[in-house]
């Protein structure tokens, strides 16, 4: 059995590496000269429409490409990429449809972020396979859904629609700000809160319960879990399993969702099986499938490098954190939200200070003031935004209860935002100081087990001679 797994484990990784070292082969399609030109097309909509307060971000796999001008018309640009297309925000796209767009064609250009810091935007869009763009495009529907010619985009298209009304609901039931930040949330719409909101909520270090994170994503699984608890085992399991896939392709799929719905979908195979959920080798495994299916992933999506290290910073820390906090009580979960948030804090702060000069000094405070609620809140805007399916004035009364939880988390995160010494900015500095902490830190961690199996067996041998001198005595 232990020859199978460790077969099972050497394929995964030599897997995983092969796709990383093919990805760094790949070139853009062919598009001809057909580049910096204004073109016209047709395509489909591949993904959820991205809607800000300045348009609409529309992934669009094209069927056909060519130059606008008629002098032109014999230039090939390809076709069956795709671009990403900024357009106005009226009229509303959505997944699947079939649209004719024109525009200037164009590679992604990197920028600045600030303080020094140059943000690779072009390996970002690169991962997803997007390699050009039209910066300012006239979009026009053709056919609703037209391009739905596969079950898997039905399914994905209907739980979009789901989502839409969902939110939609909220925002009758709640007004804003307060259904931007419910919808963030349950569902992981974080476009609606706005620059400045967002700004505060990375300040206070509470960003990841808007971008539905692992946290938000446990949540939701422990729900499934309690509504499914009175099925019979298997039954639970699998239905539970294929409603954490549903709910991880409703709200984007997302490189975090995919982790913990995968993580979370390993510790419902562990129960099937009847073995220990191991976390560490969950996360590892979540990590090697994702990157066998995507391997730019490791290198350019900073939502799979921040969620892999957050998590790791979990297992590692927390649970010798928690034992050095014994003093803090127990009611609310407040020692688990302090030992958690100091230990993603820790782990994680080293890389986000390299990528974005920004670190979160009242972090900890504010999610001991915050976190507890959030299960409670999640509740009640799922309760709010579901009632309103059934019946709008129902939806409108639960609504106030969760009104109330969400403007106390919006005046935390308000009022915390704006004191002084909120948050600390660096100056940009070498990636090689970043690896040297993890190097150091590894190495203390190995040698800190080492020293804790040393101990734990030199005990062990003291208890088994007391025990054997014990016996002697009493057989003498």
């Amino acid at each position: 059995m232990r020859k199978g797994i460790t077969i099972f484990w050497s394929v995964f990784i030599a897997a995983a590496i092969l796709r990383l070292a093919f990805s760094f082969y790949l070139t853009p399609p062919f598009i001809g000269s057909c580049l910096k030109r204004e073109i016209i097309g047709t395509g489909i909509i591949t993904t959820e429409p991205e809607r800000k307060e300045s348009g609409q971000i529309l992934v669009i796999s094209t069927d056909s490409i060519k130059p606008a001008s008629t002098s032109t018309e014999n230039i090939s640009c390809g076709a069956g990429f795709q671009i990403r297309a900024k357009a106005k925000l009226y009229p509303l796209y959505s997944y699947g449809d079939r649209v004719e767009f024109s525009g200037k064609l164009s590679q992604p250009m990197n920028f600045g972020s600030g303080r020094g810091r140059a943000f690779d935007y072009r390996g970002y869009l690169a991962k997803d396979d997007i390699f050009y763009e039209i910066k300012s495009a006239s979009v026009r529907k053709i056919s609703n859904g037209g391009g739905m010619d596969s079950i898997t985009m039905f399914v994905t298209s209907a739980l979009y629609k789901v989502k839409r009304w969902f939110v939609g609901n909220l925002e009758r039931s709640l007004g804003e700000p307060h259904a931007a930040l419910a919808a963030g949330l349950v569902v992981g719409e974080k476009s609606a809160l706005g620059k400045d909101l967002l700004a505060d909520f990375r300040t206070v270090g509470l960003i990841h319960i808007v971008v539905l994170s692992g946290f938000n994503i446990t949540v939701v699984a422990d729900a499934l879990r309690r509504l499914l608890s009175r099925l019979p085992r298997v039954w639970g399991i699998f239905a539970g399993a294929f409603g954490i896939i549903l709910f991880g392709v409703m709200v984007g799929g997302g490189a975090t969702v995919v982790r913990s719905c995968a993580m979370a979908s390993v510790a419902l195979f562990a129960n099937l099986i009847r073995r220990d959920y191991n976390v560490p080798r969950a996360l590892a495994f979540a990590a090697l499938l994702m990157l066998i299916q995507n391997p730019m992933i490791l290198l350019h999506d900073p939502s799979f490098q921040l969620s892999f290290l957050a998590t790791l910073g979990l297992i590692l820390l927390s649970g010798p954190i928690e034992k050095r906090i014994q003093f803090l009580p127990e009611v609310f979960g407040i020692r688990g939200t302090v030992a958690a948030t100091f230990a993603t804090q820790i782990f994680v702060s080293p890389y986000i200070l390299y990528m974005m000069g920004q670190l979160s000094l009242i972090g900890v405070v504010v999610n001991i003031l915050v976190l507890p609620l959030i299960p409670l809140t999640m509740l009640a805007v799922f309760l709010t935004g579901a009632a309103g399916f059934v019946l709008s004035p129902l939806g409108q009364l639960l609504g106030w209860f969760a009104h109330l939880l969400l403007s106390y988390e919006l005046f935390m995160v308000e009022y915390f935002a704006r004191l002084p010494f909120a948050a600390v900015f660096v100056p940009a500095f070498s990636f090689w100081w970043v690896v040297g902490f993890y190097t150091v830190f590894t190495i203390a961690w190995l040698f800190t087990r080492r020293s804790n199996l040393y101990c734990l067996s030199v005990s062990n041998e003291i208890d088994a001679g007391g025990r054997a001198e014990f016996s002697a005595l009493r057989e003498s």
